[in-house]
């Protein structure tokens, strides 16, 4: 179900955007779609790099199961 935002940027910042939109032809909302998606895929990778140093750092040691676990909830953070 599409939900509904409202943003207020700054003059600048909406004309670069309503620009970088026209130029790909598409419309400013798909525009902040892609961009707000793309920074959500971003953060689960961070996350997911972040659990696999943890893991490398001293895989002796390490307690795999915690981390398999931190590796599921950043592919599962809503």
């Amino acid at each position: 179900m599409p939900h509904t935002l409202t943003v207020r940027l700054p003059d600048t910042l909406y004309r670069a955007a309503r620009n970088m939109a026209d130029r790909r032809g598409i419309s400013l909302n798909r525009l902040v779609q892609e961009a707000l998606a793309e920074k959500a895929e971003q953060a689960v990778r961070e996350r997911l790099e972040r659990a696999y140093d943890v893991l490398a750092e001293d895989a002796e040691q390490a307690d795999v199961e915690k981390y398999v676990a931190v590796q599921a909830e950043a592919l599962l953070d809503d």
